[in-house]
């Protein structure tokens, strides 16, 4: 084998597959977070704040409002591939408290498994950054 097709096309160790994988993992996880983000502000961040009050998350309007930005944000940032690792940290920090303040009483089927599934796609884009197929050039998003 070559040096060129050990390190794929692209020269940095992963191929053009890899980096269409990235796209998939952003764009389904921007789908889901905007969705939701949208979801909190267009209905009002009342509800939101009464259920951080409910499990004692400090300054619950605030975080509300925190959460809200970081998911309609982050999810038009993950589109465009920009801070992709830093938005990617982020949201899985954002559901591991979602999971040990929330749902983890529920346990795994019906409680928790969206959550986990959407902290581990996000900590995958947080270690692997955006790819290529990201206009991101720094190193928080690729």
């Amino acid at each position: 084998m070559t040096a060129r097709t050990q390190t794929g096309a692209t020269g940095n160790g992963r191929g053009a597959g890899v980096d269409f994988a990235l796209l998939l993992l952003r764009v389904l996880l921007a789908a889901a977070f905007g969705a939701h983000g949208y979801l909190k502000w267009a209905g009002g961040l009342g509800r939101l704040a009464g259920l951080m009050m409910t499990v004692h998350l400090p300054f619950p309007d605030l975080l509300a409002r925190v959460s809200a930005t970081l998911e309609l944000g982050g999810a038009v940032l993950l589109l465009l591939g920009l801070w992709t690792r830093l938005v990617g940290a982020l949201l899985a920090v954002e559901m591991a408290v979602a999971i040990v303040k929330v749902v983890w009483p529920r346990g795994f089927i019906g409680g928790f498994e969206l959550e986990l599934t959407l902290l581990t796609v996000a900590l995958a884009l947080a270690v692997a950054g955006g790819g290529k197929l990201s206009i991101g050039r720094d190193r928080l998003s690729r």
